[in-house]
């Protein structure tokens, strides 16, 4: 069965980061686009290309509504990103699939939940602490490690340090691979924080998003503290 797609108007776009712009989107023809923290739609664009869809996480909340945002980095050769930087701008209408995914989490644990996530694949974490949070559903405690190169590029900056001081059990833990002097946070990778708090096999679950390499040394690194595969999910951006 081919898969149906719905008109979505752009309302908005922001410029998160230098390489990085946020598309808020409307269905105008939909009182409610259903999806659940931490899925993903295909955007079907007219470009030349074998596969003329990319997928993107939703970044916003579902709060049931017909709106949701995508954050979405440039790449100078994509031919998505391209058509949605250089073609795309306010008022302008893009063909979206359904919700797709099963990048979710549980409605209810005593473990601890770590997101671990580099550059834009902070997108569908976003969805799911936004969603914990707000709806105070009954997880414990997130921990959300985001590594990226420099302070320019850190993503909803000024949320996640406010979320961070509002809710005692959501803790924020940047890294910058590039800091400048100014930077008082942490440096380095993401590997270096999960396995302080992690070391010691304390009960989790670990959502891992973002480039293949870092997902794959996660995977490793986790495996050796004694986590086994089912603690362990992943979502790759190529």
């Amino acid at each position: 069965m081919a898969l149906e797609y719905f008109d979505a108007t752009v309302y908005n776009i922001i410029e998160e980061s230098p390489s990085v712009r946020r598309f808020q989107l409307e269905f105008k023809d939909l009182d409610i686009f259903d999806f659940i923290a931490g899925q993903y739609v295909k955007v079907d664009m007219p470009i030349e290309a074998d596969k003329t869809y990319r997928q993107y996480s939703i970044a916003s909340e579902p709060i049931e509504n017909n709106k949701i945002e995508l954050l979405i980095v440039y790449n100078p050769i994509g031919l998505g990103t391209n058509y949605l930087f250089n073609k795309v701008g306010i008022g302008s209408v893009l063909k979206l699939s359904k919700a797709l995914g099963r990048f979710v989490l549980p409605e209810t644990t005593d473990k601890d939940i770590c997101l671990i996530c580099t550059g834009v694949g902070l997108a569908p974490f976003r969805s799911m602490y936004l969603d914990v949070l707000n709806k105070n559903k009954n997880i414990k405690q997130i921990n959300l490690i985001f590594g990226t190169r420099t302070e320019e590029d850190l993503l909803y900056k000024n949320e996640l340090f406010e979320l961070s001081e509002k809710f005692s059990n959501f803790n924020y833990f940047p890294t910058l691979s590039r800091s400048s002097d100014s930077w008082n946070g942490r440096k380095g990778y993401v590997h270096n924080i999960y396995k302080e708090l992690y070391h010691n096999g304390k009960p989790a679950l670990f959502y891992l998003c973002g480039w293949d390499l870092m997902i794959s040394e996660a995977k490793l690194n986790l495996k050796e503290f004694g986590y086994q595969r089912r603690d362990i999910l992943f979502e790759k951006y190529d």
